[in-house]
């Protein structure tokens, strides 16, 4: 309708008045029109981030994350595998990237990773295993045949980092209600296909995809068991679109071109083989995600646990490398501030008191011991450490291959909940080790041995420990330790043993006949235990004793006694680890009176006592020092049932047993320094080594050195099968050796 038509129109139906009323209805129609709300903008896309698995390299995944929220992205969904499961699972529960780049590089990798319990926390029995086998290989005789365990970590420690991160979120329905919502992959190892964790546990779900086959053991959750997700599905592309996502961000870790190289060995082919495997799975998620960041961590490997620092900033670099793609998703501050407000109103800080303990899967006796350990945090707040501490002082019993805490809600109260759970291999135990040692090419001494461990054949706290050995030192012994109360640290021990050692014997340097020493006999003792660190015992022994000659020139007279042997010891093991202690102290003292003396009438005492100390001198360096001695009390011409030094360790420019004697004093001093740090999956750390020794024998062959000593340099490894060492001493007297040996060296 025009203008004039309009007027005509109001001339008809007003009259006169028409001319006013069509000004007012002009006037009027554009300021309703400016009334109307203006259109809705479009909702942003939902953004998800998809996180790679690949140990140590998904560290790269936290700088990823830094840029991400410096520029002011919002992170809709996150979903990850293995350690990408880790860093995702840590950021979808409110930590921001500063908080999980202080928690990764705050964690002692090569501790978690080596899946042993920490020696101080080992019990009193379990540090005796570990000073006669220092390594880590552990079986079973489960159901009368050799086992062995499912991984070489039980991923305890691991657990338990997971258990605190995530205990705020003990009683959520599902992972939607995370600040971020969250999935993470595992594989089903009863279906061999994906499992992706939804609901349940968070600590648990995290767990279950970084358990690498072989490396850490599986989790079991009620009939199926769970192992690392990247062997189905290593960047979870498909799990993001299912959760909603519009757009995802997914990081590649890019090691580099393949190293034809690394197939020089069976390790290598392996690992190559396992690489092809994941990849294959990757190359369709790959093609999926909107943005692929592919972070270079070619410098790096998937073990450099301790390289967090310098492996984060991997993760800035690429998103840098991609920001015109990435800011096309960002939000102006007061759109990411109201995001910020709206995640951080999920985050859960604050635990109530627990008012009970629950202890699941245990029953009997071993239900009350374990509630026992725990009442002491009933209606108290929270302390996850104490707590921590707690869990490993109990898995130092040596029976537990993991024990993880949550909180549950029974009869409307709150409650701590514990689940121990057994070694699925044992008991009883087996442990065994290999000896080597040797200073000179004609001496070299190989040994093996074994030690089966049997738990309350008769009753709670007992044990029957068996040993078998062969070398050197060969024969069998037992001994069966018994509480004589239930709870109490009051004990008795009889035992029995057949043993039989090989000794030389010296003129000068030159070995002139080597002996069989046999000691055989049973006894008992009564002791007590003061704490995991500290035992005092006293006991009486019958014994057949005797040496015989075995080859070469007679020196000695060979003796058979058969004395009553009474003898009080006593040990202090307060060191840090059995293998390279950092710090700490060791006590080992013994006396024994013989009824019968070798060649000669009456009896006999002895006393001989070993004190070690180590300082850790800043990050790398460890002081240590050792003292021993022992004395005959003025009995004489004892022969090979005296002292000796000689051998590696042991004055090591001198042969094994060279210096004899009635008396003797050993002071060594020295200075140790961490080189390198090994895969912490098969070894620890590589020391240099210089130490001084100095000693003395009394009551000695003729020509026997005043004071003998040397200078000694060595190279030491912390390794899967015990520390492995070797190197050169330069002694007085022209005495010089080289030296090389597996066992114990502390």
């Amino acid at each position: 309708m025009n203008f004039s038509r309009m007027v005509r129109f109001c001339k008809t139906r007003f009259g006169p008045h028409a001319l006013s009323v069509l000004l007012v209805a002009w006037m009027i129609v554009p300021v309703v029109t400016q009334a109307q709300p203006a259109a809705e903008p479009p909702p942003r896309p939902r953004v998800a981030l998809v996180l790679e698995g690949g140990g140590a390299l998904g560290f790269a995944h936290i700088g990823v994350i830094e840029w991400i929220e410096a520029h002011h992205i919002p992170i809709d969904y996150v979903a990850g595998t293995s350690m990408g499961g880790l860093v995702g699972g840590l950021y979808a529960s409110g930590m921001n990237p500063q908080e999980i780049a202080t928690f990764v590089g705050g964690v002692n990798w090569n501790s978690v990773l080596s899946g042993q319990i920490p020696f101080p926390a080992l019990s009193f029995r379990r540090k005796e295993d570990k000073l006669v086998f220092p390594n880590r290989l552990e079986f079973g005789l489960k159901h009368g045949r050799l086992s062995l365990p499912n991984g070489l970590n039980s991923g305890s420690a691991v657990g338990l980092l997971l258990d605190e991160k995530a205990l705020p979120y003990w009683d959520m329905k599902d992972f939607d209600d995370l600040p971020i919502p969250f999935r993470c992959v595992a594989t089903d190892m009863t279906t061999g296909q994906e499992h992706v964790f939804k609901d349940g546990s968070l600590a648990q779900a995290m767990r279950s995809t970084m358990s690498i086959p072989g490396v850490f053991a599986p989790v079991e959750h009620g009939t199926q068991v769970y192992s690392d997700g990247g062997a189905v599905n290593n960047l979870p592309v498909n799990v993001a679109r299912a959760m909603g996502a519009d757009i995802v961000i997914a990081v590649y870790l890019d090691t580099g071109p393949f190293d034809k190289a690394t197939l020089n060995s069976l390790v290598g082919v392996a690992g190559r083989n396992v690489e092809i495997m994941i990849a294959a799975n990757e190359l369709n998620s790959m093609k999926e995600a909107n943005i692929l960041l592919k972070a270079d961590v070619s410098k790096f490997t998937s073990g450099d646990f301790e390289k967090s620092a310098e492996i984060i900033p991997k993760g800035v670099e690429v998103a840098q490398q991609h920001s015109t793609e990435l800011e096309k998703y960002a939000v102006n501050d007061a759109d990411w501030q109201a995001y910020v407000r709206d995640r951080n109103s999920r985050r859960r800080t604050i635990l109530p008191e627990p008012k009970f303990v629950d202890i699941y899967g245990m029953h009997g006796v071993q239900q009350t011991e374990i509630a026992n350990e725990f009442t002491q945090y009933v209606n108290k707040p929270i302390d996850t450490q104490k707590i921590e501490n707690t869990i490993t002082d109990l898995q130092g019993t040596g029976i537990y291959s993991s024990i993880s805490y949550n909180l549950i809600d029974k009869d409307k109260e709150t409650g701590l909940l514990v689940r121990p759970r057994l070694k699925n291999y044992g008991p009883p135990f087996v442990n065994m080790g290999a000896f080597i040692s040797t200073n000179n090419v004609n001496d070299i001494q190989f040994g093996l041995a074994g030690r089966a461990t049997f738990f309350g054949l008769t009753g709670p706290g007992s044990e029957l420990r068996l040993d078998a050995s062969i070398g050197q030192v060969a024969g069998v012994g037992g001994e069966l330790y018994k509480p004589l109360f239930v709870g109490k640290r009051y004990f008795v021990a009889p035992r029995a043993y057949y043993v039989h050692t090989l000794s030389s014997f010296f003129s000068g340097s030159q070995q002139l006949a080597q002996y069989t020493a046999n000691r055989n006999g049973f006894g008992a003792d009564l002791g007590y235990q003061f704490n995991s660190k500290t035992e005092l015992r006293v006991g009486e022994d019958y014994q057949w004793y005797g040496e015989t000659l075995k080859v070469g020139t007679p020196i000695e007279q060979a003796f058979h006694i058969q004395p009553f042997v009474s003898n009080a010891r006593f040990q202090y093991l307060g060191q840090d680890s059995v293998q390279v202690p950092t710090r700490g102290t060791l006590v080992q003292t013994l006396y024994t009176y013989y009824t019968q003396t070798p060649n000669a009438t009456g009896g006999y005492s002895q006393w001989d006592t070993t004190i070690e100390h180590f300082i850790p001198i800043k990050s790398r360096g460890i002081i240590f020092g050792n003292a021993s001695g022992g004395t005959s009390f003025g009995t004489e011409n004892l022969g090979l049932a005296g002292f000796s030094l000689g051998g590696p360790l042991r004055l090591s420019a001198y042969n094994r047993g060279e210096l004899l004697g009635n008396d003797y004093f050993l002071a060594v001093g020295g200075y140790l320094h961490q080189l390198i740090r090994l895969n912490p999956v098969i070894g620890d750390a590589m020391y240099a080594a210089g130490f001084y020794e100095i000693g003395k024998v009394w009551g000695g062959a003729p020509g026997t050195p005043t004071l003998p000593n040397d200078v000694s340099g060595a190279i030491v490894l912390k390794t899967l099968i015990g520390p492995i060492f070797g190197g050169a001493s330069v002694g007085d007297s022209g005495h010089h050796k080289w030296f090389f040996g597996l066992g114990r060296i502390f």
